[in-house]
């Protein structure tokens, strides 16, 4: 394996840390994850992500337009048809078609792109592999910043368990660093999120929080930990 791959196994942290590390570095490649017969790739350019590939098929556009019914499933199945029997993109098809707009295709593909993303956040075990380098270009990127990326991604989280053993306990405190405020921004932080962040300039506990910020207790400990993974918490 060359100097510029790296690889490793995935646990519970894994991909927000992985994320934050090439954000921080700045880093151009491709992200290679695996679990069982599932493969997802992420292409970053200078720290970010910009693309999301996966081979599983809830993943595909299709899945997500008939899911939001932006466009009929008859005309979905024509154009899938095409589709494959041309080897274009769905999406191409659809617009050659007028069965969608460009705007609402242009939401879709973006929707579908942090989708994939955001989903391998509830993978607690798989291989990754990174591997520096440019990545192909691609006709469609994903315009997310990377630390927002991150805590959309840990939001969805489903496993209070996962997030409590990161958290520390009721009892651990926290403190907003001295980059919090410019994070924040980056990170795109909802009303309740930034009411954490704010309580935060004085060290308080888990336990604080929970009483003070009006959340569900699970959301404020996801937020907590997202809060973390992006460095505009640290553990007092």
């Amino acid at each position: 394996m060359s100097e510029t791959t790296t690889h490793g196994e995935i646990f519970s942290e894994t991909l927000p840390t992985l994320l934050h590390g090439h954000h921080e570095r700045a880093e151009t490649g491709t992200l290679t994850l695996r679990q069982g017969s599932v493969t997802k790739t992420l292409r970053l350019h200078r720290g970010g992500v910009v693309f999301a590939g996966s081979n599983e098929r809830d993943d595909r556009l299709i899945q997500l337009l008939v899911r939001r019914g932006t466009v009929s499933l008859p005309d979905l199945i024509r154009a899938l048809e095409v589709s494959l029997k041309d080897k274009r993109r769905l999406g191409a098809i659809l617009l050659a078609q007028k069965k969608i707009s460009p705007a609402d295709l242009e939401r879709a593909l973006q929707e579908q792109l942090k989708d994939i993303v955001c989903s391998l956040f509830a993978w607690t075990s798989g291989v990754w592999q990174f591997e520096a380098g440019d990545p192909p270009a691609e006709s469609v990127t994903l315009k997310v910043h990377p630390l927002a990326l991150i805590l959309e991604g840990i939001r969805r989280i489903e496993s209070w368990a996962r997030a409590y053993e990161v958290v520390g306990g009721m009892n651990t405190e926290y403190l907003a660093t001295r980059e919090a405020e410019g994070l924040a921004k980056k990170a795109e932080l909802l009303p309740g999120e930034q009411q954490i962040l704010n309580f935060c300039q004085e060290s308080r506990s888990l336990n604080e929080i929970c009483e003070v910020v009006p959340l569900n207790d699970f959301v404020v400990t996801k937020v907590v930990w997202g809060l973390l993974a992006v460095g505009a918490l640290m553990k007092a």
